[in-house]
């Protein structure tokens, strides 16, 4: 794929490949040496014959250059070449919340409490400014984002969350009209989305919930078959955390059942009701929910070293004195200097700095002394001047606020991207009948709610 000219891009390798679309890592070359890596994603031809999936597919990057968020993707153009439609869009350099997680659970580094609140508090700040977003006009486009899922939540190794695929989202501006069709992915739809009721901001809410209750838990919600989960989520609702887990904190529980309200008038009522919410509990808790502490969680369950492409360097081979410099003051010369931050600096399975000595100063029987410009004597702390700030009994730890044992999360999601129910099953397996029947008992509630 190296090499491959599409437009005035350069493809670099296949990312992913849907129903609809496909999407490259390219490369994008200017003038002066100048390059940027970008993803395209390019319609398969025979789709563009589709006039309504055509319409969806320009859609979909009309909708994303009206939002300018830090936590949202960036799309640079809409275009056709070579015999296809394409978006060009920012490159999102990291992995999705579930793909994270698994690993996680793979390694034996479950993921820890804040880092889980972090992630839910940017996607929170992306949803909401979609939620806000005005067009040109100043017209409220009301934007439900309507699949906000754990594979549409990227993390990038900055810890950044990203949210991704507005391709089924409703808008002011393109409302779906077809009845009886059900678009998102079941096991976190609301359920005024299930019924295909129309929908506002607080059904995202409600996804966010269930993808908070899930990394936190360590527990999928919503299983089973279709109309297991139809049920579910209708009928039933969201069990409390604590029934499964007793430990689960109290105030973090009142939040996302908050968020899991199956009647909209009692959920949280906006994605930044929920990050504040969630940041009043950091604060009460004392534990830190930054991109810091999520970077170091991915990067501990997914190390990473950068493909080295010497021809596109910016920086030349590095110079590093080895040993005693000679007497005429000569450099040697060394091709790949390593500075990883951690060189040499033991972590624990947290992640954390493990030798807290490498924090301290050197240790000394006497207090070191230092000079200023002038030569005037500086004394500096002796080396227990923070042991209090180093005390473990005296800070809090993320390890108290662990997600209990796994139980299914970890397991591979064969949740589809778009689900659409245009009627009953017939497949004798007797689901027909009760599908029926569920649909029966929501109208007749929709009736009484007329």
């Amino acid at each position: 794929m190296n090499g491959t000219t599409f437009g005035r891009y350069e493809l670099l390798r296949k990312i992913a490949a849907g129903g609809m679309a496909e999407i490259f890592l390219a490369r994008q070359w200017g003038e002066g040496g100048f390059f940027h890596d970008v993803v395209i994603k390019r319609l398969f031809r025979h789709m563009a014959e589709h006039e309504k999936t055509l319409r969806m597919f320009q859609y979909e990057s009309r909708l994303l250059a009206e939002l300018s968020h830090p936590h949202i993707p960036q799309v640079f153009e809409l275009a056709f070449t070579q015999g296809a439609w394409y978006i060009a869009m920012e490159f999102v350099d990291g992995h999705n919340v579930a793909d994270v997680w698994r690993a996680g659970a793979r390694a034996g580094h479950a993921m820890p409490l804040p880092v889980a609140i972090g992630i839910i508090m940017q996607a929170c700040e992306a949803l909401h400014h979609a939620h806000e977003r005005r067009d040109r006009a100043g017209r409220h486009l009301r934007i439900v984002h309507r699949d906000v899922t754990p594979q549409n939540l990227m993390l990038t190794r900055d810890g950044v969350t990203k949210v991704m695929d507005f391709g089924v989202a409703q808008t002011a501006a393109r409302r779906d009209t077809e009845a009886g069709t059900v678009k998102g992915t079941l096991s976190y739809m609301a359920p005024e989305q299930v019924r295909a009721r129309p929908l506002d901001k607080r059904a995202d809410v409600f996804a966010l919930g269930v993808i908070l209750y899930e990394l936190t838990t360590g527990t999928r919600l919503f299983r089973g078959s279709d109309v297991q989960i139809m049920t579910a989520v209708v009928e039933q609702g969201a069990p409390p955390p604590s029934i499964r887990f007793p430990e689960y904190p109290k105030d973090l529980e009142a939040i996302v059942m908050a968020a899991l309200a199956r009647d909209r008038a009692q959920r949280l009522p906006s994605a930044a009701h929920l990050a504040m919410t969630l940041e009043e509990f950091a604060i009460r808790h004392g534990v830190l929910v930054g991109p810091r502490n999520v970077a170091r969680y991915v990067n501990l369950v997914f190390p990473y070293e950068r493909e080295k492409e010497a021809a596109v360097a910016m920086v030349a081979p590095q110079l590093e004195v080895v040993g005693d410099a000679d007497s005429s003051g000569a450099w040697e010369e060394v091709e790949d200097v390593d500075i990883s931050p951690h060189d040499g600096v033991d972590l624990d399975d947290s992640g954390i700095i493990d030798d807290l000595d490498l924090l301290a100063p050197p240790h000394s029987d006497e207090v070191p002394v230092d000079t200023d410009q002038q030569g005037r004597a500086m004394p500096t702390l002796p080396p227990d001047a923070f042991d209090d700030l180093l005390d473990e009994s005296t800070s809090p730890s993320s390890e108290d606020m662990l997600p209990p044992p796994l139980e299914g999360f970890d397991e591979e999601r064969g949740d589809r991207p778009v689900v659409l129910l245009e009627g009953p099953k017939r497949d004798g397996t007797g689901e027909g009948d009760y599908v029926r029947d569920l649909e029966r008992r929501l109208e007749e509630e929709d009736g009484d709610d007329d």
